[in-house]
């Protein structure tokens, strides 16, 4: 007999929850996951997975608020807190995952904020474990928003319930089931509300497109939960019942290397990280000794600009190791569709548009560049480019424009914001165009740099400073300066690693210069850490440019 999985629903399912309730409950496969104190994994297979997720929902129904219904997480990944994500929806109630704090930041002030936060979205129960659940039970908020809400531990919570006459709530596809942080990357973050035929739709469409099935595959994540990237895969594997393993954002972060070792150990067959995690493996793949990577057929690239130079490097090294080129999947997605909107086929491995692009000025040479093709949209969604409000570099033979999408994935809108009408297009704020149907991003609109009349594509600056020894790649950010500064033009600003800060300087500049055709007005150069970013690990840019037009960062 065939396990059922969310591909037996081929339209949104009534009950939100049944497909992913199937799945689990057929499986004959497990949910491991690792405690990064005692380097253990905690398996569990899928049927009591969701048996604890019965016990949470009966107990959420029990205690339901009816002014704050909604489930919050936090902490690193454990089996019980995955239970939690089903046992929210069981109870037909919304879930909404923040992230922990940044290193170096305030805790008490991270910890007031984030029960706010969660407060102000409608979060009654929180469940988590260890010391960010502490945290938050030692803030005193007094008679503030998130004073008094429930805290407990989610290895506690539910466990023993009589759940003899439980039935699970329908709350019907339209209502919220998942209240998704945004990164925040050019502006403030905003929570995207997220419906179950949505995420549903999502899901099952990511799972179609990569043909994920539990009879073969095995699934690996170090993506924190928080992220949509990180969410959707752990859904994927849970609505396939497929052997699937999770590790923890901070293992990966303490070593990244990790990453191949787990790979080799589990012998997952699919994966996902950021751009930035392929480009470390790449750039410093060579003081690896040993891997098997024959076994992973879907290596998903996304969440970030893909540089293609850095990814064909960890190609390269990777290559010894058994991987399959044709394993590598750039993708394109954002927290307001869920996550995915394009992802190449099965064993089309990444592919490049080699162009010619002309920043707009007298004198200027084309210069040659490439840029990663992102695959198709989903079955559901679609794409469109519309003309950009802004003056773009101009690419031969391509209609850049403002990347705007709409259809099945789609959030209901910002909580608090107007929803969006059925049938509205989105504009994503970013700049693409489309080949043969397949998505490529250039950047974004709101990261134009203006210098001299010609506006640039920011990334392309920032990768060649990031081309630089000693500079941090991923910790490089290109803006503008005005007329009205002490020194107005293109600025830099690099964390870097090295002994010699001139000759750094130095050589950012001589590689822009090369690279782009502009020679920066001044190179400033941080420690590692110092750009601000955003929880997913995204540049914060414009906050960049504010602590530089302040004189913070000089």
């Amino acid at each position: 007999m065939t396990q059922p999985t969310v591909l037996d629903v081929t339209e949104a399912p009534s009950v939100f929850t049944e497909p992913f309730s199937r799945a689990m409950l057929t499986s004959e496969k497990s949910l491991s996951v690792l405690d990064s104190d005692t380097g253990e994994w905690d398996t569990c297979t899928w049927p009591r997975v969701h048996e604890r997720a019965v016990e949470i929902a009966a107990t959420l129904v029990a205690r339901r608020r009816d002014d704050a219904p909604h489930v919050g997480l936090i902490g690193d990944p454990t089996v019980d807190l995955i239970a939690g994500v089903q046992g929210a929806w069981l109870a037909g109630v919304a879930v909404s995952i923040l992230p922990g704090p940044i290193r170096g930041a305030d805790e008490k002030r991270w910890a007031e904020g984030t029960l706010e936060r969660f407060a102000r979205i409608g979060v009654g129960t929180v469940l988590g474990d260890g010391s960010q659940l502490d945290m938050l039970a030692e803030a005193d908020l007094g008679d503030r928003a998130g004073g008094g809400m429930c805290l407990v531990a989610a290895r506690e919570f539910g466990v023993d319930a009589d759940v003899a006459n439980f039935v699970p709530v329908d709350a019907g596809p339209d209502a919220p089931a998942v209240l998704q942080g945004t990164a925040g990357s050019t502006g403030e973050p905003k929570t995207a509300v997220l419906p179950g035929a949505a995420v549903h739709t999502n899901t099952r469409e990511l799972v179609v497109r990569l043909g994920m099935h539990h009879s073969r595959d095995v699934g690996f994540s170090w993506l924190p939960l928080y992220h949509d990237m990180g969410l959707t895969f752990l859904l994927a594997t849970m609505g396939s019942g497929m052997e699937s393993y999770i590790v923890p954002n901070s293992a990966f972060a303490a070593a990244p290397f990790k990453w191949l070792e787990w790979l080799t150990e589990t012998k997952a067959t699919v994966t996902a990280a950021p751009n930035f995690a392929y480009d470390i493996l790449g750039r410093y793949g060579r003081l690896l000794k040993s891997a098997d990577l024959s076994g992973v057929r879907v290596a998903i690239s996304g969440g970030e600009p893909i540089d293609p130079d850095a990814f064909d490097k960890f190609l390269a090294e990777t290559a010894r190791f058994g991987f399959d080129p044709a394993a590598a999947a750039p993708a394109y997605g954002m927290a307001e569709s869920t996550c995915a909107v394009t992802m190449p086929s099965t064993g089309e491995g990444a592919a490049y548009d080699e162009v010619m692009v002309t920043v707009p000025g007298e004198g200027v040479e084309p210069m040659r560049r490439r840029y990663a093709i992102l695959g198709k949209p989903l079955d559901g969604m679609e794409i469109r480019i519309v003309e950009p409000n802004v003056d773009v570099p101009l690419i031969d033979n391509r209609d850049v424009g403002r990347v705007e999408i709409r259809g099945t994935s789609m959030m209901a809108g910002y909580l608090g914001h107007e929803p969006i009408a059925d049938g509205d297009w989105f504009d994503t704020g970013d700049l693409g165009y489309l080949v043969d149907g397949r998505l490529v991003i250039c950047g974004r609109a709101k990261e134009i740099v203006i210098v001299a009349g010609r506006n640039l594509f920011p990334v392309e600056v920032e990768r060649a400073a990031a081309s630089v020894d000693g500079v941090k790649r991923g910790g490089v950010v290109a803006m503008a300066r005005g007329d009205g500064a002490a020194r107005p033009g293109l600025v830099v600003v690099a964390e870097h690693r090295s002994d010699d800060a001139a000759a750094t300087r130095s050589a950012v500049i001589s590689a822009v210069a090369s690279e782009c055709g502009i020679v920066p007005a001044d190179v400033i150069l941080v420690e590692p850490g110092t750009v601000p970013r955003t929880t997913s690990g995204k540049l914060r840019r414009l906050e960049t440019k504010q602590l530089v037009e302040s004189g913070a960062l000089s």
